[in-house]
């Protein structure tokens, strides 16, 4: 179906065991060598060059990718059983997209693949919430609003919210639609960033909130502590980035000079770790460029690692790339 037309310890102990899991099987299929102790981070391209054409993404081929980085990612060989590594037919099941910008949004494609492996793993459709900050992000990710309680739905939060909560020093409100569910499934867009040198998975959470601008001092820090929340950090289950094309400058809007087409995905359950590892593919597009390794300081990525949200030691991460 398209939708386009537990506690804190038993959830690290889950992660741990997939991650170990994952982690030997690529090693012995010759992937990539893992890093011990440390999270696997799966990038996996298209070699045809044709998932995305100016900014018309393949239903098809997305779907193979993302299928592939679940795969690899789980250990499994099968889609149903990959993505039942992370959610369980009785789950519900919040995604959280990021539509804040035309042109540098999460595709839909990529969303509507992820709901694809989650229908497979036996998730009932009206279990499944995609939502961003307001219904107008929908529109610009491709996706079709929809609040049809028995099928899957596609929402804004709007005033949706929870009770006030602090993250660090900031007062904030997460969406109910975080709140109320079982699972979250992390979705952003790689992309630069001018305050904070790149904006992914952790950064992805200021549309789970109403005042995203309060989290941009000191190049973004707060982040982590929104991140730290006990409903953001036990309830996410697994990050999958759309890396179909990014920005190796500026941003978070749409930049024409500096986009590159990457034809990817990427894939993690360690949120720090996935950012850590595409502030990286940044990087090294700048360096090609000619430009400095930054456009700013990645402080929010070592601030979340030192919470203890994750790894942002790029040596300590199993970073895997695959051409499918």
């Amino acid at each position: 179906m398209s939708v386009r037309d537990a506690d804190g310890s038993s959830r690290r102990q889950f992660l741990v065991q997939g991650a170990a899991a994952a982690a030997g099987l690529l090693a012995a299929r010759g992937f990539g060598l893992a890093a011990p102790g440390g999270p696997t981070v799966v990038v996996v391209r298209d070699k045809t060059r044709k998932a995305i054409q100016g900014f018309q993404a393949d239903a098809k081929i997305v779907q193979a990718l993302v299928d592939k980085a679940v795969m690899m990612l789980s250990g499994k060989d099968d889609v149903a059983k990959a993505w039942g590594v992370y959610v369980r037919p009785k789950d519900k099941v919040a995604i959280k997209f990021n539509g804040l910008f035309e042109h540098a949004a999460t595709h839909g494609e990529v969303i509507n693949a992820i709901t694809a492996g989650l229908l497979q793993a036996g998730v009932e459709p009206g279990n499944i919430v995609v939502y961003d900050r307001s219904d107008g992000d929908a529109k610009k990710s491709g996706l079709k609003l929809s609040r049809d309680p028995k099928a899957i739905q596609v929402v804004g939060t709007g005033g949706d919210v929870g009770p006030e909560v602090k993250a660090g020093t900031v007062s904030t409100r997460l969406s109910k639609h975080l709140l109320d569910a079982d699972v979250l499934i992390n979705v952003p867009i790689m992309k630069s960033h001018n305050r904070c040198s790149s904006t992914g998975a952790l950064k992805n959470h200021l549309g789970s909130i109403r005042n995203a601008g309060d989290f941009h001092d000191n190049c973004c820090a707060a982040i982590a502590d929104l991140n730290a929340l006990a409903p953001i950090k036990e309830k996410t289950r697994i990050c999958v980035a759309d890396a179909l094309y990014s920005f190796y400058d500026a941003g978070p809007e749409f930049r024409p000079r500096t986009r590159f087409d990457y034809f990817g995905v990427v894939a993690a359950t360690d949120p720090v770790a996935i950012d850590a590892v595409m502030d990286d593919i940044i990087k090294a597009k700048r360096l090609e460029m000619k430009l400095s390794p930054h456009n700013n300081k990645p402080i929010h990525i070592g601030r979340a690692a030192e919470l203890g949200l994750g790894q942002a030691d790029l040596k300590n991460i199993t970073r895997t790339e695959i051409e499918v």
